[in-house]
């Protein structure tokens, strides 16, 4: 296969958002009217099909794309493929020994570069919609554009791919570990394995067996998140030194630097604006948990692990590039919001509150790249429109 040159590189994600804009904003104009609840019995609904078009067209739309600095890593990743070695390496957990032989896999079955890039989307893509399906499946079309409308959806797609890919295998692991028996092994073994990726689903992974075994309820884990607020503002650069030298991961003592020492996600230090992105789940797990006091497992193992890992980010916040270290909740951001929308009776309006919901949602994600993105490069690209480039 050959990657998509129809869009230059620098407006790949130009489009992706464009299109968005209209698939969203149209179902929200759909729904805002029905003062109704047939989101929550929407199975039978032929848009159900369009959703999984939908995620086949976007998993093939970002797989091959073309190699680009552009996409932050990828031209590194691309070398590194190329130039991979043949040989399979032992397992052993100290490694991303996963990763490698994937790679060298996708080698002996004579797969190009852009063959691999597709691979390795449809992992990331794949258990997105993996866990949508178990978890939502009468809603796969609003669920799925809760998914590729994350903040940082696009960015783990195309740049830290690796960290995307083993935080999909980490989310479905969090669906089945939720079942007895035989899929709750097969859960624990997907933990390893997206260990054998980016080691730092290791804190995923750690929250979730807390939860399952220690803090069965929400309260504790909403209390910590408050603490850790706290905790970063008085001592947040001391706790970022301990995480560092505790190895939790080794990358991690060359990105625990000041923020105002380095560009990127962090460049102001404490991010009081991603904090309040973050505080939006945290909000609605107050709502649904302590204030109208629903219970559901799967929403409360998927509550925890948010609220603890991203404390956990919180706590080192100041660290460069430390959006590594957010997306081990943010990956879930979607689903902590979407399931209760999708598949807890709510409101008797359920449908116009989430649409409501969902426009917001998808507008903050379209203001940080439109405003935020293309402000910080001066509207960089708009004086050459893409489809007149030759």
């Amino acid at each position: 296969m050959e990657p998509i040159e129809a869009v230059a590189s620098y407006y790949y994600s130009t489009v992706y958002y464009i299109v968005f804009i209209f698939i969203s904003w149209g179902t929200c104009l759909y729904y805002i009217g029905s003062a109704q609840q047939k989101i929550l019995h929407a199975e039978s609904s032929p848009i159900q099909g369009a959703a999984v078009l939908m995620t086949i067209i976007i998993t093939y739309y970002l797989g091959l794309r073309p190699v680009a600095t552009d996409f932050g890593d990828m031209y590194t990743y691309f070398n590194a493929y190329r130039l991979h070695s043949d040989e399979y390496m032992p397992i052993n957990y100290k490694t991303e020994w996963l990763w490698e032989n994937f790679s060298v896999f996708c080698q002996r079955m004579r797969m190009n570069p852009f063959e691999y890039f597709l691979a390795v989307e449809i992992v990331y893509i794949g258990g997105m919609f993996w866990c949508a399906w178990l978890l939502m499946k009468k809603n796969l079309w609003i669920c799925m554009i809760f998914v590729f409308l994350a903040l940082q959806f696009f960015s783990f797609g195309t740049n830290g791919i690796r960290n995307g890919m083993a935080c999909s295998v980490e989310i479905v692991a969090l669906c089945l570990v939720l079942e007895p028996g035989a899929k709750r092994i097969m859960g624990f073994i997907l933990m390893f394995l997206a260990m054998g990726i980016h080691r730092s689903t290791m804190l995923p992974s750690a929250s979730a067996i807390a939860t399952l075994y220690v803090i069965k309820d929400t309260k504790n884990a909403l209390r910590f998140w408050l603490a850790s607020i706290a905790i970063s503002l008085v001592a947040g650069s001391a706790v970022t030194s301990f995480f560092a030298s505790m190895g939790f991961d080794d990358r991690m003592s060359s990105y625990s630097v000041d923020a105002s020492e380095s560009g990127g996600f962090n460049r102001t230090g404490f991010r009081w604006d991603f904090l309040l992105y973050s505080a939006f789940p945290v909000a609605m797990i107050w709502y649904v948990t302590r204030f109208r006091r629903f219970t559901d497992m799967a929403y409360t193992l998927f509550a925890n692990v948010y609220l603890l890992c991203n404390a956990f980010w919180i706590m080192v916040i100041r660290s460069s590039f430390s959006n590594r270290f957010a997306y081990l909740s943010w990956f879930i951001y979607p689903i902590v919001m979407a399931m209760p929308l999708l598949r807890m009776n709510l409101w008797k309006d359920q449908d116009r509150r989430t649409a409501i919901i969902l426009f917001f949602y998808c507008g903050f994600t379209f203001f940080m790249f439109f405003i935020y993105y293309f402000g910080s490069t001066g509207f960089k690209g708009f004086d050459q429109y893409w489809w007149r480039r030759g």
